[in-house]
């Protein structure tokens, strides 16, 4: 059994989705905790320390930068209209590409998938997306597999999401990856999230499990 954290980061940006980051925030630090067990050590990563206004107007605070932080095994990346913004920071983009590389997870919720593209992280990869993301998708990286059917995809690592509600799922998906579905089903069900745990039967990443 894994005793140490998966060391974990959320991207922050101005106008990012909040429900994008305290959803994910909310269901990863609620795992493990029947046992006093942190499985996921979470850091939010901004262009600096300090505030970072959401698409809601209140405000998260970013832990780490950019251009310090030192890559983690989990890797999400919210949406919001912040995330079309963002997109054109090159510095963001260079993080993205460095700490996917290394990364174990890279989930992306919203138009977060739009900064994997711009990125250039989509080469062969499936993500959920809005019919409008999915053209914008393939006409940047024609060899990504945008779809706009599905609410959540599964490709390798990388983990999809398309709107804001399901990333909760998403990251019950991420704790089942990590530590086995029966700790990720009980988390579900004790938090109300109706997570029925399809993606786990697609790609599973060896590692050791909760039981």
């Amino acid at each position: 059994m894994r005793t140490k954290p998966y060391t974990t980061a959320i991207a922050l940006f101005d106008e990012v989705e909040l429900l994008d980051v305290t959803g994910p925030v909310s269901v990863l630090s609620s795992a493990g905790r029947q046992w006093n067990f942190q499985p996921f050590k979470i850091d939010l990563v901004a262009s600096s320390i300090g505030p970072v206004t959401t698409r809601s107007a209140l405000t998260l605070q970013a832990t780490h930068d950019w251009s310090q932080h030192s890559g983690a095994e989990c890797l999400l990346i919210p949406g919001g209209y912040g995330a079309l913004r963002a997109a054109d920071d090159e510095r963001l983009l260079a993080w993205l590409r460095r700490t996917a590389a290394q990364a174990e997870l890279v989930g992306a919720i919203g138009n977060g998938v739009w900064l994997l593209a711009k990125a250039g992280l989509l080469d062969q990869v499936q993500v959920a997306a809005s019919v409008e993301l999915s053209t914008e998708i393939s006409a940047l990286c024609p060899s990504a597999q945008p779809n706009s059917r599905e609410a959540l995809c599964s490709s390798g690592k990388f983990l999809s999401a398309r709107a804001s509600a399901l990333s909760l799922d998403l990251s019950c998906e991420i704790v089942s990856r990590c530590f086995g579905k029966k700790l990720a089903s009980g988390l579900s069900a004790a938090l109300g999230i109706d997570w029925s745990g399809e993606l786990s039967a697609l790609d599973t990443i060896p590692g050791p499990l909760l039981r």
